[in-house]
Order: structure tokens, then sequence, then C-alpha cells
């Protein structure tokens, strides 16, 4: 190779380079979108997804309740310039087969249109053993224009998830992402599992309880799931969760992604979250908090994550819930 051709190379590297170090490399969710109760859960979320964002988190969480919803999420990424709308609606009460539609636009630095996003996704659910055991499937088509890398692409993809809800308040969570391949960092191809304690029927076990009377808000601002005459220790409405998601698709091989989450709702109307989130690729390190407010037709959520090795580096996010109460 001649000294010309070494002296370009090294300017297409460098120029790349800068590029990358400028604007950052694009996100590599596995899920197309990170709502605003699983960010402030860190993403600890895939054996508890009951809310609208089960459709992107695991879709075979949409059966847990039965419901009408319509979502709408916003996020603004500081560091990125970036902006995150995300729109969606739910039908678990129709029938058995609950069916889930979102539509989510993501824009970096959006006036100078550096990076753009659509993604649309249909999901489906059913419940193969009542409340014990559910399956989901989510088809997705995924629209990326970037600028900067190059990366203009149509294509679709697939997801699915199952979700297991045993007795004593332990659920389990697993779901594979985008299966039918993309050639994108935005759409890895990927497989991640949950589990997660509700200690309300654990605590019971332990120091006694009392059976629940009627049905009450949960933190995801839904109706409880809890059937008439369960018992609920003194811990009720206190969860943790903890997740790890596999990225098949590194240039380093399979890279993890490993999290955990506690929630709290308090008075029956005030949802309290925390979690906390290590990445293996980037080895990054990220702390979320969350709250919200339910009253019967109406939630609302806000977040904040922060990386703990970049400072600079943070996400504010707000949801609004439209719901019937069963």
């Amino acid at each position: 190779m001649t000294r010309v051709a070494l002296a370009r190379t090294a300017t297409v590297a460098l120029v790349a380079g800068c590029a990358l170090a400028a604007f950052g490399a694009p996100s590599a969710h596995a899920q197309d979108f990170v709502g605003t109760r699983a960010m402030s859960l860190s993403e600890a979320y895939r054996a508890s997804a009951t809310g609208n964002d089960a459709i992107y988190f695991n879709p075979a969480g949409l059966v847990v309740i039965q419901r009408y919803a319509l979502e709408l999420n916003y996020q603004l990424n500081l560091q990125k310039e970036e902006h995150t709308v995300d729109l969606s609606v739910v039908d678990s009460k129709t029938s058995p087969m609950a069916a889930g539609l979102a539509y989510t636009f993501d824009g970096r630095e959006f006036t100078k249109r550096y990076s753009l996003q659509h993604k649309a996704t249909l999901a489906l659910a059913y419940p193969v053993l009542d409340k014990l055991l559910s399956v989901g499937a989510g088809l997705k088509y995924v629209n990326v224009t970037d600028a900067v890398l190059g990366n203009y692409l149509n294509a679709l993809s697939a997801d699915l998830g199952i979700l297991s809800r045993l007795p004593f308040g332990v659920s389990i969570g697993a779901v594979g992402y985008n299966l039918i391949p993309i050639q994108s960092q935005r759409a890895p191809l990927s497989a991640g599992f949950g589990l997660n304690l509700d200690f309300g029927p654990l605590s019971a076990l332990v120091f006694g309880g009392s059976p629940v009377l009627g049905a009450k808000a949960n933190a995801a601002g839904l109706p409880s799931t809890s059937s008439m005459g369960d018992v609920q220790g003194p811990l009720a409405g206190l969860t943790l969760e903890g997740d790890v998601n596999l990225d098949f698709t590194t240039l380093y091989g399979t890279q993890s992604r490993w999290s955990a989450g506690l929630e709290y709702l308090a008075f029956d109307t005030i949802p309290l979250r925390a979690g906390y989130l290590w990445d293996q690729a980037t080895n990054d390190q990220q702390v979320s908090v969350g709250a919200g407010f339910i009253v019967p037709y109406f939630g609302l959520d806000v977040g904040y994550r922060q990386s703990v090795l970049h400072l600079g580096t943070h996400v504010f996010a707000i949801g609004l819930k439209f719901f019937l109460p069963v």
C-alpha cells in the first residue's frame, strides 16, 4: 500500500472517529423504546411489563390486565439533543387475545436532521394457562435515516416473549428481540430475561396478612391483578426485579446489560421507582429514579436517568396514561 493510500485510510478513520465522538454511536437497545416507567426501573421490566410498553419489553404481558389504554411518552436526551415521542394503544378486554399498536419517533439533533427513526409495532398476546402462562409476539417496521453514519434502513423484524406468573408473587419473563435479523446497531438480535418478586404475597407468608377486598390500582396505573380474597402482607405494593439482556451482534461477541429495579406504590396513588444498570459493551453504569400519580382514569409518570461515569449524559422522560378501570 502506498503512502498516499495509507494517508487516505488514516484520514477516513479519523473523520469517522470524530463523527462518532461528536454525535455518539447509535443506541443499541434490544427493545425499540424504553418507556418512562421502564426507564425509571433501569429496564428491569421484562417480568413485570403490564402497561402499554409491554409492546416493546415483553408482549406476553399485554394480557395480564384487562384494559383499554392509551399512552403518550416523551423523552429528552440533553447530551445527544435527542427527542423521542411514543404513542400506543392496547385492547385486552374485547377478546382473550390482547392487541397493542405503537408508533415511535426518534430524532437526534432534530433541527439539523442528523438522525431520524420511525418504528411501528403490532403486538399480540394470548393467555395459554390463564394467569399462569402467556405468550406474545410483536411484528415491527423500522425506518432509519442517519445522515452522520450513513445508515439508511427499511426493514421488518419480530419479537417473541413468554411470561409466567407463579404463586406467591413470583414472575419470570423471557424475550427474543429482532428475531428476523436487521443489519443495524439500532435493532440488535438479542434475548432478555427477568425475575420479579411481589412482596405482598411473600410478606404474607412470613408476617401474615389480610385478604384483598376489592380491585386497587397498581404501580403501573392500572387495576391490580389480585383476585378477591388474595392475601396481601405488610409489604404489599413493593416489588423488586432483576433483568439481563444479551446482545449477540456486537464486534466483541455477546455483550450483556444487567439491571435491577425497585418499585413501591404509596397510598395506592403514588408509584415510586429506582433502578441501576450496568452495560458491559460500554462499561457504563446508570442510575434511574421516577415517580407518578394515579387516579381512576388517568396516570402520570416522570423519570430521570443519569450515567455514573459520564455525568453529562442524562435523560428526562414523561408519560401520560389514559385508561378505564375494569
